[in-house]
């Protein structure tokens, strides 16, 4: 009996004695994976910038002065000049995305390319802001409204446009990570133009464009 005793009694000693190791053996391996495991992480990245300014293309009688530059999404130093149907200045650029992240564009180019001149003089009248008529009065009432802009959007085209697919830039596009696109800048009076006949349109503003992480 006293010996079936110690027999079971060694029994047990020895399964404690196995749990033990086993628990051991497998806290000592999830340690070793965790201290030597490795994992690769792709971080995303948000880079949008112009490239490769060139020009000026001239047509007509435009004109042009200084050299333009460059810097993140803005080309500064514009200096343009447009008289007469037919007159055109065109500037080349890239819209580069370096990034992984898409970037949608968030400016009204519409907005943006008249920013400081024509909304700027919108219920201006000859007498108080004949500066302003003198460059943007089409209609000839001495007054700067809706049927001058009406004109401007007929007949004068001052956008950006893919050069590949020549379909304006335009609010909400996106510029896909990891791409470059080539685009123009045109500052021109249609050939057909009725109203803008010899009016002499100067544009010096920055074109400066807001991308957003789609």
């Amino acid at each position: 009996m006293e010996k079936e005793r110690k027999i079971k009694i060694m029994t047990v000693i020895s399964l404690i004695v196995a749990v033990l190791g086993l628990t051991v053996a497998f806290a000592s391996l999830s340690q070793t994976l965790t201290i030597n495991g490795t994992a690769n992480v792709d971080t995303a990245s948000w880079d949008i910038h112009f490239e490769n300014l060139t020009g000026p293309d001239i047509t007509g009688s435009a004109s042009t002065s200084g050299t333009p530059s460059i810097n993140d999404t803005t080309i500064s130093g514009l200096n343009m000049s447009i008289t007469k149907p037919g007159d055109s200045v065109t500037y080349y650029f890239d819209i580069v995305n370096d990034g992984t992240i898409n970037a949608v564009l968030d400016t009204n180019l519409r907005t943006s390319l008249f920013s400081n001149g024509y909304m700027e003089c919108i219920g201006a009248t000859i007498n108080d802001n004949p500066e302003c008529v003198n460059k943007y009065d089409f209609n000839g009432d001495d007054t700067i409204n809706s049927s001058d802009y009406s004109i401007i959007i007929g007949e004068l085209d001052y956008a950006i446009y893919d050069t590949e697919t020549d379909q304006m830039l335009a609010r909400d596009d996106v510029i896909p990570g990891q791409t470059t696109k080539h685009y123009k800048l045109v500052l021109a009076i249609k050939p057909d133009s009725q109203y803008i006949s010899s009016k002499n349109l100067q544009v010096t503003d920055d074109v400066e464009l807001n991308f957003v992480q789609e």
